[in-house]
């Protein structure tokens, strides 16, 4: 069954982009793949209701850095963080630019699912 909504992931890591694009598929998402900031600002956008998981430190553009440049821009996409190895500052900079959620990897599917569902759906997410 498809599942309202667009699931935009942006990770340098080809292995997680392809399993997190398999397990989102699995639950009827759309999903959209970007190996970086220069990828996703240069894809068409989407009137569908979306949202972004987001690695905090990639190559060229960090996630703190493209998620700044989306809301300086007005793109007020929802973005959820992912990330192995942040710092607190990296942490309280995802939560000053309006991150709905902060995964850890490797992090639990159900939770991240959740997360999604949530805030496609409107709800406050855990």
């Amino acid at each position: 069954m498809r599942k309202p909504g667009l699931v935009h992931v942006v990770d340098d890591n080809t292995d997680i982009r392809r399993m997190l694009a398999l397990v989102l598929e699995s639950q009827g998402y759309t999903v959209c793949l970007h190996d970086g900031g220069a990828a996703y600002l240069a894809s068409p956008p989407s009137d569908a209701p979306h949202v972004m998981l987001l690695d905090v430190r990639m190559p060229g553009m960090s996630g703190l850095e493209l998620h700044a440049k989306l809301k300086e821009s007005g793109n007020d996409i929802p973005v959820i963080f992912m990330s192995g190895e942040s710092q607190a500052h990296e942490t309280q900079a995802a939560n000053s630019l309006g991150a709905v959620h902060f995964l850890w990897k490797p992090f639990n599917t159900q939770e991240m699912l959740t997360v999604i569902d949530q805030t496609l759906t409107g709800q406050p997410a855990p």
